[in-house]
């Protein structure tokens, strides 16, 4: 459902799923003979963009002849295997390719940087969760699901599976998958520590009957679906409770003593060695190997420092508009290449798309060479560029003074050369900005215009009036008259060096020493936790679906994985004064806002005041400072991969990377 539509229907009782209208007009012989398509969809029209449910086609008159990737046939002709039929749900999902229906068959040749380096583009292609975002980065779309109802108060919802779906392993898929997820691993204390992490509610789930399964909040949550569609798409909210089960004492006493002669320590180190919320941080053993999954593919060869190999999965729930089961792409290899390599790759024709982590800066070495190398660079639009917040809450006291006072913040901003940045990093492509949430309606460019004026004289006299004086080298002291320097520990993943030397020149024009020194994403997180370090980068910047489903984004700390600040100030609010550190006022009054945001629907009047103040707030305070909004992203897809969307909106974390775009129907020539 478009948040545009969300917003005409707010005084409506609920937020349901309607039942699918499907005109399909053409005939039988007339499907064997074309594809319906995105493209030419040859009047095959649902409620939702570039898919319908298979009963309304065939009660319409249409009929699909499913076919399979002879990838499998010998297994199925061993009996291995049963036939496709048997395998695919009784109501498959069926997708429209963008251009044409394909061709079984070849390898997908992907890299990263390392298996959990956040910079993996295929791991994004695989993914399967109950709702799905539309490629407009608008529309909550059916997926696992087949459908979903809303209560009145949006207290619960209601989904409906599909009959017959089953896990990679040929085991039946339903209503306990997603009850074991929710009852026996996210409200289990003992893995579990705390429950509404990913909420910031409890959510409970309870079986109805096996193709149906209720998710209930202990408050109102009308932001559920558009989190697990967006930000929420990493993790599914089920798990194989055929396969987990022996790994727990409730369902099996004997589980220490399993884990032990298993080699395991107890049975939560056992549990622990095959399960991983994460899609990602799931793949990287060998025990990746044996755990059942939904998704398009998966591990075939067990994971080593080099590669990552998956394979088709021969139960996955989808075919194309002609009944071919979907992937059609035989298997994915992703090898693991430092940056330099990664791109001497893509030049030598040998990777067949890239886009997680390529840089702006690569654009016209891609873009010269995309004839010798067989490949197109596309640009989609709407990424943020790099921001960066100071540690406010940081654990030395001195530099929590100072990183503390909002001159020192101001000053930062004064003293950044964003309309220069632009040109030297970006091409000119960005558009100086502050930090703002992006694509918001209620955002202004006011907002995002903020301080973003480039005055050294004026930074400089903010320093001046904290007191921080220039030594005889030219360097700025703390108050007190003792040496300062910033330490700026970052990650690759959020800063390549030319952005770092480009700041540390603007910071020294303002007498600010600055110690640059590059660390692994797992260091800079370590030290983001513990208030260790001076600066922190990692912010996943919110577009208006993900700050719907995910207002933690925009209040501190900014970040579970790697907060910015305020640590100590969140456990406060969420311990009620129990525990932490008391926040200033503002920082409160975010809590307050994040609290009731939760519960109101998008569109809203209370929902703009509420997303208005919020901004305010944390502009005003100079929580996050910005540098360039609205980049391109330079995306690298080889010509002999087809039904690759070519007008791509946002490629972004928050919207699952490519997950929109219907990677499970890309085939090669």
């Amino acid at each position: 459902m478009k948040l545009s539509d969300q917003r005409r229907m707010q005084r409506g009782a609920a937020l349901c799923l309607s039942t699918l209208s499907i005109f399909w007009l053409s005939s039988t012989a007339a499907l064997a003979a074309a594809c319906p398509t995105v493209a030419d969809p040859q009047n095959l029209k649902g409620a939702f963009p570039h898919q319908v449910e298979m009963d309304e086609a065939t009660a319409a008159g249409a009929s699909l002849t499913l076919t399979e990737n002879p990838l499998f046939a010998d297994d199925v002709k061993a009996g291995k295997l049963k036939p496709v039929a048997e395998r695919l749900p009784e109501q498959p999902l069926v997708v429209l390719p963008y251009v044409e229906c394909g061709k079984y068959g070849g390898t997908i040749e992907g890299t990263s940087r390392a298996p959990t380096s956040g910079t993996s583009d295929i791991l994004s292609w695989r993914q399967a969760v109950l709702v799905r975002i539309s490629d407009d980065l608008q529309t909550i779309v059916p997926n696992v699901a087949r459908s979903w109802k809303w209560a009145d108060d949006h207290k619960s919802i209601t989904f409906e599976l599909r009959k017959g779906h089953k896990w990679s392993d040929g085991t039946p898929f339903g209503a306990d998958d997603v009850v074991f997820f929710f009852e026996d691993i996210i409200q289990n204390k003992d893995l579990s520590a705390e429950t509404t992490t990913e909420w910031g509610v409890n959510v409970h789930a309870k079986k109805i009957d096996d193709q149906h399964v209720e998710i209930s909040f202990d408050e109102p949550f009308p932001g559920f679906l558009t989190y697990m569609a967006t930000n929420g798409s990493y993790f599914s909210t089920f798990a194989p409770a055929h396969f987990f089960k022996k790994f727990l004492p409730k369902y099996n006493p004997k589980a220490n003593e399993d884990a032990k002669a298993a080699g395991f320590e107890d049975w939560k180190k056992w549990f622990v060695n095959y399960y991983n919320k994460y899609h990602d941080d799931a793949t990287v053993s060998p025990a990746a190997l044996e755990v059942p999954t939904l998704e398009a593919h998966v591990i075939e060869i067990a994971p080593d420092t080099q590669q990552r190999v998956l394979k088709a999965n021969p139960y996955y729930f989808k075919v194309d508009s002609m009944g071919q089961q979907l992937p059609y792409i035989d298997r994915v290899r992703e090898r693991f290449l430092n940056a330099d390599l990664q791109v001497l790759a893509i030049l030598n024709g040998e990777v067949d798309f890239k886009a997680q982590g390529n840089e702006l800066s690569s654009y016209p070495t891609f873009k010269e060479n995309e004839a010798k190398g067989g490949f197109t660079v596309l640009l989609p639009p709407g990424s943020i560029g790099n921001a960066l917040a100071f540690n406010i809450t940081h654990v030395d006291p001195k530099l929590r003074a100072v990183y503390g006072d909002l001159r020192f913040r101001q000053a930062i901003s004064h003293a950044i050369n964003r309309e220069e940045m632009n040109q030297v990093l970006y091409f000119g492509l960005g558009k100086p900005s502050q930090a703002l949430p992006a694509q918001l309606p209620f955002a202004t460019d006011a907002d995002a215009n903020y301080m973003i004026d480039y005055d050294v004289a004026k930074a400089n006299a903010l320093l001046d009036e904290m007191g921080m004086k220039r030594g005889g080298d030219g360097f700025r002291t703390l108050p007190d008259g003792s040496p300062f320097t910033i330490l700026w520990e970052y990650s690759s993943q959020f800063a390549n060096a030319e952005f770092v030397k480009l700041m540390t020149d603007y910071f020294k024009a303002v007498g600010l020493n600055v110690n640059p020194k590059e660390l692994t994403s797992e260091a800079t997180r370590d030290n983001a936790r513990t208030s260790r370090s001076d600066i922190n980068m990692e912010w996943d910047v919110p577009y208006e679906p993900t700050l719907i489903a995910n207002i933690g984004l925009y209040v501190p700390y900014y970040s579970d994985l790697s907060p910015l600040f305020g640590v100590q100030w969140r456990e406060w609010d969420m311990t009620g004064g129990k525990q932490g550190e008391e926040p200033p006022a503002w920082a409160k009054r975010m809590y307050e806002i994040a609290r009731e945001w939760k519960t109101v629907l998008p569109g809203t009047d209370r929902y703009t005041e509420l997303g208005k103040e919020l901004i305010k707030l944390n502009l005003e305070n100079m929580t996050i400072i910005g540098t360039i909004g609205e980049l391109p992203k330079p995306v690298v897809v080889s010509n002999r991969l087809k039904n690759v969307k070519t007008d791509m909106k946002t490629v972004h974390y928050n919207f699952g990377y490519l997950y929109p775009y219907q990677p499970d129907t890309w085939f090669k020539e």
